[in-house]
């Protein structure tokens, strides 16, 4: 391993992140075209079990709530980085453009990466909040890893679906109109890093933090996001919304086709390289599918969801399922899975009316379980 590589992994991953053994990302085939332009797709390989996908996917687009519509929207799976499965509710195609709910998180994560590449950010450095800027502010010791982590120890977790929740008056209510604003402008309930807690409030202020860099307007922001990231990956109809102050939303509002959703995936289950581009800083996403050091974390990495162990209010992701895998996951339903040992990523895209996540997260377990593990050489 490059002695440069090897020095930016051990900075993004100290001895105190989760002890489990990453299994290696798999680099892109030889003779498969990188989706910068079109989706290469293909047959499902020989070794594949058609007949139980054909049974998982029955059963996931089954589930229809009063109105007849399914509750699944589009399924979409890629292998060996090419897709050779996909398909779609009546009413919804390739063109379609899905909600985010909280894949957003993950998205917010990949432009921090960025500025992290460029040199405009440092993980373990006091996070550029300009209320948390005094020397003598005890906010100013959070650094980006704890927001990244959901361990900064502030009081501002989601709280449930309770329209006057924390996460309900930032998304919906007069919060709306400076979510990075009111999501840092509260109390500590822990010390940093000694406790998990989901909270689309951290996201925000990691959006705030984007915007304020790239800015200073959301089309200034935008046009850095396409350079840096969305046309060299060919992502041509991703919407990601601001507030009335120009910041990202950061933990909700992106809005993308399957195919697209699917190459931000894809430049994770690739190390954050891309045609010969290093996209995302060496060692990023090994940090992303680390799990966050807090005691009573079992499942969330660096803004992903790892198929690990769950804890207190924490729920399973792929019940059953390999525990390499990582995601982005939102309300809804929404999942893009990406599972190392089988070169698989597995997206499923819609509404949760009728249907539940212990449900969805072992029917997208049976999906994956239709791809066996190559045996080992």
């Amino acid at each position: 391993m490059p002695i440069l590589l090897l020095a930016s992994l051990l900075l993004l991953v100290p001895a105190g992140g989760g002890a489990e053994a990453l299994v290696p990302l798999p680099p892109q085939p030889a003779k498969i075209a990188w989706p910068s332009v079109a989706w290469p797709e293909t047959e499902l390989a020989p070794n594949v079990d058609s007949d139980a996908l054909a049974a998982a996917v029955e059963t996931i687009f089954e589930t229809q709530p009063v109105g007849g519509l399914p509750d699944t929207r589009a399924v979409l799976i890629v292998q060996g980085g090419e897709i050779v499965f996909e398909r779609y509710a009546k009413g919804f195609g390739p063109e379609s453009r899905f909600h985010s709910w909280s894949m957003a998180k993950s998205f917010v994560q990949c432009l921090v990466a960025l500025l992290v590449r460029e040199g405009r950010l440092e993980v373990d450095a006091p996070a550029p909040v300009p209320t948390w800027s005094e020397a003598d502010d005890p906010r100013h010791r959070l650094s980006l890893r704890h927001l990244l982590n959901m361990t900064t120890g502030l009081d501002n977790a989601d709280g449930g679906s309770d329209p006057q929740a924390f996460v309900g008056q930032l998304l919906f209510g007069p919060n709306a109109q400076d979510m990075a604003g009111h999501a840092a402008n509260v109390r500590f309930l822990h010390d940093p890093g000694t406790h998990w807690t989901y909270s689309t409030g951290t996201s925000a202020i990691l959006g705030g933090i984007v915007s304020r860099i790239t800015g200073p307007s959301r089309e200034a922001t935008r046009a850095w996001m396409e350079k840096e990231l969305l046309d060299p990956l060919g992502i041509k109809s991703l919407v990601a919304e601001s507030d009335s102050r120009d910041q990202l939303v950061g933990g909700s509002h992106v809005w993308a086709t399957a195919r697209d959703w699917a190459r931000l995936g894809l430049l994770y289950l690739r190390g954050g390289e891309w045609d010969g581009q290093r996209i995302l800083p060496a060692g990023w996403v090994d940090f992303t599918r680390t799990r966050a050091p807090a005691d009573n974390n079992g499942t969330y990495g660096a803004h992903f969801w790892l198929n690990l162990p769950a804890r207190e209010k924490q729920f399973d992701p792929l019940p059953g399922g390999p525990a390499s895998a990582f995601q982005m996951s939102g309300n809804g339903g929404q999942y893009v899975a990406m599972v190392p040992e089988r070169d698989l990523m597995v997206l499923r895209l819609g509404e949760m009316m009728a249907t539940d996540w212990p449900s969805m997260g072992r029917q997208m377990a049976a999906l994956i379980a239709a791809f066996p593990t190559p045996a080992a050489p």
